[in-house]
């Protein structure tokens, strides 16, 4: 049984870096190519981020929708700011 448990703990471990690049938000398509990704800022998300994107830098919604140019890499909000981000979207 510890096993079992300790092989669902191992596999949710292992899920977490994945987690954090599986849905980009999308933003208006007729601004210049961005992607922006949904995280958290646990250790394990930054390595994983670092390692596919270069440097984790985290944008806040206002940014994101002020923004006109292109970003060089993928960038990190949180949650709460994605939300408000598909708020300001829908306006």
């Amino acid at each position: 049984m510890r096993l079992i448990a300790c092989a669902i703990a191992l596999s949710a471990v292992a899920a977490a870096p994945a987690l954090a690049k599986d849905a980009p938000v999308s933003t208006d398509t007729t601004k210049a190519a961005r992607t922006v990704y949904v995280c958290d800022n646990s250790a394990m998300t930054r390595r994983a981020f670092t390692r596919e994107h270069g440097a984790m830098e985290f944008v806040t919604a206002k940014a994101v929708a002020e923004s006109s140019s292109a970003w060089a890499a993928p960038k990190c909000m949180k949650p709460a700011e994605a939300r408000k981000l598909k708020e300001l979207a829908g306006r």
